[in-house]
């Protein structure tokens, strides 16, 4: 147990050293960048070093993906969007001056049961949340404004996962991670290590790849192909509300049945 009494021994140091706004900025930052710029670019770069195999496991045809330039467009917005959050957030610390932070900074480390139940917590809330703010911007009112530029890609990149209009990547993107846990009063360190993990689910879900993936990116690669299925980030909440088949919203039942009997006999 020696390395947790060495890293704790770091953060406390890092704590009394730096003031909490600057170490909110620096945690902000760098979960962006371990969590959605490096895996993100990682698995763009298989296309270029290993195109065999970015083949082999692609969900999607050869056909239906997108060119380079599109490709070189989507990691532009995705990093004009990281950006201008980061921007954002620290004229809110500047704004209440750099001694406060946002987030809950404790100089000791936060137990690992501690660490398990903010993970549950956040994976349970953003569940359920991002379920229905993303029913809602596939609303007709809204999605043509809002949530048609993210549905672009119907074959999407892992730089996708951030390629949206502004106001849909302030609540979906950004909100639904880091609210929860802020008001439950997580600690820092847990906050952001929760956002690391989510930023890479994003990445991974929209890489195109059926790989390091649990659930299965298939899902969400699904509804970047079809629109109107698996609006969650588990699957839990779309097998609740019955969205998790293509042709749920369709009015006869029967039409549902019969898809289901298909998809058994294919199997």
């Amino acid at each position: 147990m020696e390395y947790i009494a060495e890293t704790e021994k770091l953060w406390g140091s890092i704590c009394a050293r730096y003031k909490p706004g600057h170490i909110e900025i620096a945690g902000v930052i760098s979960s962006q960048i371990i969590g959605l710029i490096i895996p993100a670019t990682v698995y763009v770069l298989l296309d270029v070093f290993l195109p065999s195999f970015s083949r082999m496991h692609k969900i999607q045809s050869e056909r239906r993906q997108p060119t380079w330039p599109q490709i070189w467009h989507c990691m532009q917005v995705s990093m004009f969007n990281q950006l201008w959050i980061i921007g954002l957030h620290a004229l809110a610390i500047y704004w209440i001056g750099f001694d406060h932070s946002f987030i809950w900074m404790d100089p000791r480390l936060p137990s690992l049961k501690t660490l398990i139940i903010d993970f549950l917590f956040g994976m349970a809330a953003s569940e359920v949340m991002f379920y229905y703010v993303h029913r809602a911007l596939h609303h007709p009112s809204i999605y043509v404004y809002i949530h048609k530029m993210h549905h672009k890609y119907t074959a999407p990149i892992s730089f996708a996962a951030e390629y949206a209009h502004p106001i849909e990547h302030f609540i979906a993107n950004v909100l639904l991670i880091v609210l929860p846990l802020t008001l439950k009063g997580t600690h820092f360190l847990s906050l952001m290590a929760f956002s690391v993990f989510e930023f890479y689910q994003a990445a991974a879900d929209h890489s195109g790849y059926d790989f390091f993936k649990l659930p299965s990116a298939s899902i969400y690669d699904l509804h970047h192909e079809k629109f109107r299925v698996n609006y969650s980030t588990l699957e839990i909440m779309d097998r609740i509300h019955g969205t998790d088949i293509v042709v749920w919203d369709r009015s006869s039942q029967q039409d549902v049945r019969k898809f289901k009997n298909k998809g058994q006999k294919e199997e």
